[in-house]
């Protein structure tokens, strides 16, 4: 008797745990479900009226009217209770496919047969001709199956306008080789929301250019690399990664070789898809792997796309110069110069090793491109009149600075000299030669300034916009620009290396404070937005000292972005690699601005790039400030340089002692110091005016 109950106990619960999973199924699938059994209705209406019509008068009878609505009532009833117990609705639309014929089929085949018994039980559905339900199980299949197609598309229509939605956020990438790997590859991102998008196929084989991989189109063949080369270098806008789908040995080497020199010459990432034999697990689960990490792998945004038909507008066959031509910035630049054929590229750099690094660089990539290097300082007005007089060039950037926050603090007598000094150079030399423009490259430690680089960086803001001014005022030709924006990722000096080394090692990474954010983005990213700001700031025929202020996104948590690297890495962390705490450095801020309070936000139109308008300072009251703070900074004066800028710059003041951790938390607050009220700066230079 106990063992008896005990099966009916667990029958009664195997049932009702399948009728709620059956419940589940059918609500889940719910407009499947009355598409199905319209399509059993329709398909025995169809059926017998195609029937009645093949069949011989006499089995007509008075009129098929009646049978035909209880066959249909039939089929109903049939359909609702064979097509979910024959598993019909367990599997989402999403995952239909081949193998789905054969459920269709079965469940099909038995709907007919309960229609076909109990027509058979029914008196008045018993004259009804086999034929008629062999033409029902004919109908109703493809029916059945075409419902199951349309499901299907709709989704894949849906995420499509989903991706079509965000198509601005996604990187496009071009892959090569047409393996197992792309096949998988291509077939994933049609059905997730893949942040890539492949431009193209680059085939290891010939005689397959214009054929589609998939919905991707095949550019050309690695066997031609001087073809593929062509192509790309016709692309309005460049892929930001090369895919390689198979091992390097996989493909022709010399093909492979050149055409991942063009890539990493233009500032195109490469790299591989792991393929399906490489992955590797352990009884533990991941295993733990370090790699290198890519900047643009930490940056948690699509970098802009930058149309090249305006930056070739701009610099092919003029006479570029680049300060500063071997540092992170000012490199970069020389190489997405030097690919727009420039009549003429003149690097100029303090340092030794940098410049003949970017001359190597540029020997490799770019033979073709007329260019001369010189080793100097930008603070030697001489030296940069002569080298401005000898090459007279068109378009100047000015990318040389000492930017490091601790070291500027400990020594503001070479940071005024290079900082400011050095742009007053440059700009005073850049107006003598003719130049059409001058492009500064400012910083975001120059707004709402807590430290010695960032007032440097302010003040040479305001010469260069005071020199724009002046141009709108005489009506010269020579054009000055300001392009303000955040730390780069991949910089010397910056974070990636940094962390790199310290996962490297096993940790802990060095974190200044746990609620510390700063913008970024990446060098390439920067320096096309930099020049994208150069050729509009000069067709938009504006002389006010408009500072162009890049879009940078959200600012990252320093935090976020050091436990991002580790597992980027294959690591754990807190627990594989621990984030030590060591406290802000002099000068540090907690959150970076783009924007001072003082100053006018505009859109000048340009996609990615925004205008600040600030109130400035007139020249002739530069220029004197200037000659006093060069005269300080070259007699080793620091107190008197620090005084000099606090007077000169609205908000900067020697940084007092740093809040607890606990304080409260304020968007614009600062470790160091306060930032100035709204227009304080410009009532105290009215006052002293």
């Amino acid at each position: 008797m106990t063992e008896a109950k005990g099966l009916a106990g667990g029958l009664a619960g195997w049932l009702g745990r399948a009728r709620k999973q059956m419940a589940a199924e059918l609500k889940a699938n719910r407009r499947l479900v009355a598409g199905d059994l319209l399509a059993a209705v329709l398909a025995a209406v169809l059926a017998g009226l195609l029937a009645y019509g093949l069949a011989p008068p006499a089995v007509r009878g008075p009129g098929p009217g009646p049978l035909l609505a209880s066959l249909a009532a039939l089929s109903g009833l049939a359909a609702a209770a064979v097509f979910p117990l024959a598993g019909f609705y367990r599997r989402h639309t999403k995952s239909t496919s081949l193998r789905d014929i054969a459920t269709v089929l079965k469940g099909a085949l038995l709907a007919v047969a309960g229609t076909a018994a109990l027509a058979a039980l029914l008196p008045a559905a018993a004259a009804i001709p086999l034929l008629l339900h062999l033409i029902q199980f004919l109908l109703l299949v493809p029916a059945l199956c075409t419902l199951r197609v349309a499901a299907r598309r709709r989704e894949f229509i849906r995420r499509r306008q989903r991706l079509q939605a965000r198509e601005e956020e996604r990187i496009p990438i071009l892959l090569a080789g047409t393996g197992t790997s792309c096949d998988l590859f291509l077939r994933s991102l049609r059905h997730t929301g893949s942040r890539y998008h492949p431009v193209g196929i680059i085939d290891d084989a010939r005689n397959t250019e214009g054929l589609y991989f998939h919905d991707v189109q095949i550019t050309g063949s690695l066997r031609d690399p001087a073809g593929v080369i062509a192509w790309l270098e016709g692309l309005n806008l460049l892929p930001q990664r090369l895919l390689l789908t198979e091992p390097v040995t996989h493909f022709d080497s010399e093909g492979i070789a050149r055409l991942v020199k063009w890539c990493e010459a233009h500032g195109i990432a490469v790299s591989r898809l792991a393929g399906l034999d490489e992955i590797e697990s352990g009884t533990g689960g991941r295993r733990a792997r370090l790699k290198d990490v890519a900047p643009e792998d930490i940056l948690d945004r699509p970098q802009t796309a930058v149309e090249r038909s305006r930056l070739r507008q701009l610099l092919a066959g003029r006479r570029v110069l680049v300060t500063g031509a071997g540092g992170s910035i000012g490199s970069e630049l020389c190489r997405q110069i030097a690919s727009f054929k420039p009549a003429e590229l003149v690097m100029f750099d303090h340092c030794e090793l940098n410049a003949y690094t970017i001359g190597m660089d540029l020997d490799q990539n770019f033979p073709e491109v007329p260019r001369r290097i010189y080793v100097g300082s930008i603070r030697d007005a001489a030296r940069v009149e002569a080298v401005f007089a000898r090459h007279r060039p068109e378009l100047v950037f000015n990318a040389a600075a000492l930017k490091h926050v601790p070291l500027v603090e400990q020594n503001p007598c070479e940071g005024v000299l290079t900082n400011v000094i050095g742009t007053r150079n440059v700009a005073d030399a850049a107006r003598s030669c003719g130049a059409i423009a001058m492009v500064q490259i400012s910083t975001d430690k120059a707004v709402n300034t807590t430290n010695v680089m960032g007032a440097t960086k302010r003040v040479a803001e305001f010469y260069v916009q005071a020199q724009d001014r002046v141009t709108n005022e005489t009506g010269e030709d020579t054009r000055f620009f300001s392009v303000r924006f955040g730390n780069v990722l991949g910089s010397s000096g910056s974070l990636i290396p940094l962390f790199q080394r310290q996962i490297s090692a096993g940790g802990p990474l060095t974190v200044t404070d746990p609620r510390m954010e700063r913008y970024f983005m990446t060098i390439r990213e920067a320096v096309q937005l930099t020049l994208v700001a150069a050729a509009s700031g000069l067709a938009l025929e504006m002389s006010h000292g408009e500072i162009f202020v890049l879009d940078m996104g959200r600012p990252v948590k320093i935090t976020d972005l050091a436990e991002r690297m580790i597992r980027l890495a294959g690591r754990t962390p807190h627990e594989d690699i621990k984030i030590k705490f060591i406290g802000p450095r002099p000068g540090e801020k907690l959150f970076e601005e783009l924007f001072d309070a003082s100053e006018e936000r505009r859109d000048p139109g340009i996609p990615g790039i925004s205008a600040a308008r600030p109130d400035g300072v007139p020249i002739s009251r530069l220029r004197a400030m200037i000659l006093k703070l060069e005269q300080a900074a070259r007699a080793g004066r620091s107190s008197a340089v620090r005084a000099l800028l606090q007077d000169l710059v609205p908000g900067y003041s020697n940084p007092p002692p740093l809040p607890p951790k606990s304080g409260p938390r304020r968007r614009t607050g600062t470790l160091p110091s306060v930032p100035a009220a709204p227009g304080a700066g410009r009532r105290r230079r009215e006052a002293r005016q």
